[in-house]
């Protein structure tokens, strides 16, 4: 590691009401990569927000040093022109231009037309050094998601930056996708590049870091060497508690059986003649936590939404809730029958961004509210603060947006959303996807509830240790067949990924 290149001093932001980072200083030096870690809503990304020039210097107190030098930033230009890159967890794509074009947009090679040969030559180059095995005149649009995440880093080294963010980058990548990923980092520390890293997922942070800073609350609680911390301290650092059981899984009758789905085949939505999901049968018993596990492509968020009635064409199945079979061509006919549905994708299908916590919690409740000719906002108020209050919600009020919650919050409402309409049976797929370690506690403790309860819950988790702990039984998925299936107490690691490619 080399001298220090960045210093962020005494930064401090607010927000009506709020403060939002307290007095904030970290440094990283060329050739580092520093973590930062913290619950969603602890400041990460408000921190983040001031070094890329998202927020001016107008908007917050306190300084910005690059090489011993302070800096202005009025714009995110003005962050690019001193080598500062960001890589977010959410893609920003032009999805009808090709890889190409998106690695350089702004920046495409000519003078007065584009020069392709250079432009195509450049991009393999880069592509070569991360390793993405996609061509340059590939359309983004083709890509998945993991490939988009991975393109994106590649546009952020295109412009040979000196500090790289990286918030998130994971999220959506493949065990083998992280290796690359990780395998870069490598290779940027070496060429002096200076790297912050945020990440939930604290074995990335452990495996690729050299420091690590923790914030809570708006303040940094402590900065060190990462080998100065184990899991447990960090996760105590960041909220501020001891850490005894996360997954929290209560001995609990498991009662008869209520669902039972026979015969369900999906399409592959992108390879004629082939199913994605291919004829399986499944059972949920009454207080059960079913989980299904498998890698990314198995058919396991596709069967979900099936059963759901997310799509219908060329779906095949049979469907029976409590012994009575029941016919399922869309959400609505679900929900009627008793099906609540955490979706994966929270931003684009679980809430509705424009609304508030209010209006998204009894977004599915509205035909249950007494009225006349309008919802009596009193019982609204009541229904759905109850929920409000239930979901442990981080808000100021139940008037907050709810695009303006961190993750973990914004995933509470998602949930409290069904618990207003008490299902019988709930779906929910990847529960803990990008929400920080206190999150995925409270999040636990709810499944937990709700099975003690007698609600029945198929998980779908790609996260190993979730779906280990927090499941009764696991049912693994391959290519879209059912290739395993383990009680809990017979559930390990290695039985769960050997079944999961078994088909492949």
């Amino acid at each position: 590691m080399g001298d220090t290149i960045l210093e962020m001093k005494h930064v401090t932001k607010k927000f009506p009401g709020v403060i939002a980072l307290n007095d904030v200083s970290i440094d990283v030096k060329k050739g580092e990569i520093l973590g930062i870690v913290g619950e969603n809503g602890a400041g990460k990304s408000t921190l983040m927000k001031v070094l890329s020039g998202s927020y001016t210097n107008k908007e917050y107190e306190g300084e910005i040093w690059i090489d011993g030098k302070k800096q202005t930033f009025t714009s995110v230009a003005d962050a690019k022109k001193v080598g500062i890159e960001m890589v977010y967890q959410e893609v920003n794509a032009m999805y009808e231009a090709s890889v190409a074009e998106n690695i350089f947009v702004g920046n495409l090679p000519g003078s007065h037309v584009v020069d392709y040969k250079m432009l195509y030559t450049k991009t393999q180059e880069l592509l070569d050094q991360l390793g993405l095995e996609v061509t340059p005149k590939t359309l983004a649009g083709s890509l998945n998601s993991g490939q988009l995440q991975l393109m994106s880093i590649v546009r952020a080294i295109a412009v040979n930056p000196r500090i790289i963010v990286f918030d998130e980058p994971t999220t959506a990548l493949t065990d083998s996708e992280v290796d690359i990923l990780m395998n870069f980092l490598e290779r940027l520390r070496s060429d002096g590049v200076a790297c912050i890293y945020i990440s939930h997922k604290l074995e990335e942070i452990f495996r690729i870091c050299d420091r690590v800073t923790i914030i809570r609350d708006g303040n940094v609680i402590t900065t060190g060497n990462i080998g100065d911390f184990d899991q447990n301290s960090l996760v105590e650092g960041m909220i501020g508690r001891k850490v005894e059981n996360m997954y929290v899984k209560s001995s609990h009758k498991i009662g008869e059986t209520v669902l039972v789905v026979n015969h369900l085949s999906v399409p592959h939505p992108t390879i004629d003649n082939r199913n994605i999901v291919d004829d399986i049968s499944f059972s949920l018993k009454r207080g059960e936590i079913l989980g299904i596990g498998g890698l990314v492509g198995a058919g396991r968020s596709e069967a979900l939404g099936a059963v759901f009635g997310q799509f219908t064409k060329g779906v095949t199945k049979q469907v029976k809730i409590n012994g009575q079979e029941v016919t399922i061509n869309s959400p609505k006919d679900a929900i009627k029958a008793g099906i609540g549905f955490v979706t994966e994708e929270r931003k684009r299908t679980g809430f509705i961004q424009t609304m508030s916590i209010r209006h998204n919690l009894s977004l599915i409740s509205l035909y249950d509210l007494p009225k006349r000719y309008f919802i009596d906002r009193g019982v609204e108020d009541e229904k759905a603060g109850a929920i409000f209050g239930r979901m442990k919600v981080k808000a100021p009020s139940m008037e907050t947006m709810v695009v303006n919650l961190s993750g973990g919050n914004q995933q509470k409402v998602v949930l409290g959303k069904w618990l207003m309409k008490n299902p019988q049976i709930l779906f929910i797929d990847e529960p803990t996807k990008g929400i920080d370690v206190g999150a995925k506690a409270e999040f636990y403790k709810i499944m937990d509830e709700l099975a003690c309860a007698g609600v029945s819950i198929i998980m779908v988790s790609s996260d190993m240790p979730e779906l280990i702990s927090m499941s009764d039984r696991i049912l693994v998925l391959s290519n879209g067949r059912i290739t395993g299936e383990f009680d809990h107490d017979e559930a390990a690691q290695s039985a769960i990924m050997k079944a999961a490619i078994a088909d492949q």
